[in-house]
């Protein structure tokens, strides 16, 4: 009985994702379960001194450390974060350590995320500060409207703001379920571009839908509809005076191809990568000039992930950028 319960111990100690060593009181290793093993790149542990098995600074540290009854300490092992408990009983220590990295890159991010929602908020809070407190003092008809122009716009820039924050809330949070349908593509970018065509005809650009009238998608059409306007109003704010957008769309194998293409300023290849980040920026400046939130390509991402696809883009500096979003056909 003892032996059963014994060998049905260590195979749930096996099974764990979580490393376990116990060393006894002469610093040798009594057991070492396999994600330890696995973790420590080690075969056949038990029995040796821990030295000789250990390479691992911070562990090392750890259990060399004189202690009472427990220790407890975050360490790194092969670039990620554990924390690590050590347990004095009866003489032998017995070492107990978790990945907590994804906590920790949660943790961080939360953080990034109040500071930089934090400075997005303060750039317009601060123009209409400034606004208020000139017309307090202004009698000038003209300059009044003018600076009351600027407060609109500092106003619509907060209120663009905070509704992508709620959109990028609910998708992260998946709070509301994707519920997809039969959409036909070519009608739903032409009221996408039916919304935009003012800041189209601003700069000149030429906006062509090249969606066959009988092409399909299997969409949540409501979040769906955020996607396309996100890219193709990105593709226009981006683009170069007098230059055009080009939607298209295509089946491959099991997939379908929806692109958005752009003749703008493009993006340099070291910002491919972190574009969809959310708050990233390629040209802060620019991106506040035309009205960006810098969560825009974030919740691409998120709702072409929540329809499990993916989007990519390429991009030339000086030519321009081809967004493609990657979905099953069912």
């Amino acid at each position: 009985m003892e032996n059963v319960l014994k060998d049905t111990l260590v195979g749930f100690l096996d099974f764990l994702k979580e490393g376990l060593i116990v060393i006894d009181q002469n610093k040798n290793i009594q057991y070492m379960n396999r994600y330890a093993k696995e973790l420590l790149n080690v075969k056949n542990p038990e029995g040796k001194r821990f030295s000789q098995v250990v390479e691992n600074n911070y562990l090392y540290s750890l259990i060399s450390a004189d202690i009472k009854n427990q220790l407890q300490e975050e360490i790194v092992i092969n670039g990620d974060i554990f924390l690590a408990k050590v347990l004095n009983i009866n003489g032998n220590k017995v070492i107990h350590f978790q990945d907590i990295t994804p906590f920790e890159i949660y943790k961080q991010a939360k953080k990034d995320f109040v500071s930089n929602v934090s400075h997005e908020l303060k750039t317009p809070i601060t123009v209409l500060k400034g606004v208020i407190e000139t017309l307090e003092d202004e009698n000038d008809p003209q300059v009044i409207k003018e600076f009351l122009n600027k407060a609109k716009k500092r106003i619509h820039q907060m209120d663009s703001l905070i509704n992508d924050l709620l959109i990028l809330a609910k998708l992260e949070s998946k709070e509301e379920k994707i519920q997809k349908k039969k959409v036909k593509l070519k009608g739903l970018v032409n009221q996408i571009i039916d919304d935009l065509q003012h800041i189209a005809s601003e700069k000149m650009v030429k906006i062509k839908n090249s969606v066959s009238s009988d092409f399909t998608v299997f969409v949540d059409e409501k979040k769906f509809s955020i996607l396309l306007k996100n890219l193709i109003e990105n593709a226009i704010k981006y683009n170069k005076h007098g230059g055009s957008v080009l939607i298209n769309a295509e089946k491959e194998d099991r997939y379908v191809l929806i692109t958005v293409s752009d003749t703008g300023i493009g993006i340099p290849k070291e910002s491919l990568p972190l574009i969809f980040e959310r708050f990233y920026r390629v040209d802060k400046s620019r991106s506040r000039n035309v009205g960006g939130t810098g969560l825009g390509l974030s919740i691409v991402k998120h709702i072409t992930e929540a329809h499990n696809g993916k989007v990519e883009v390429e991009s030339q500096i000086g030519k321009g950028s081809k967004f493609t979003v990657k979905l099953p056909v069912n």
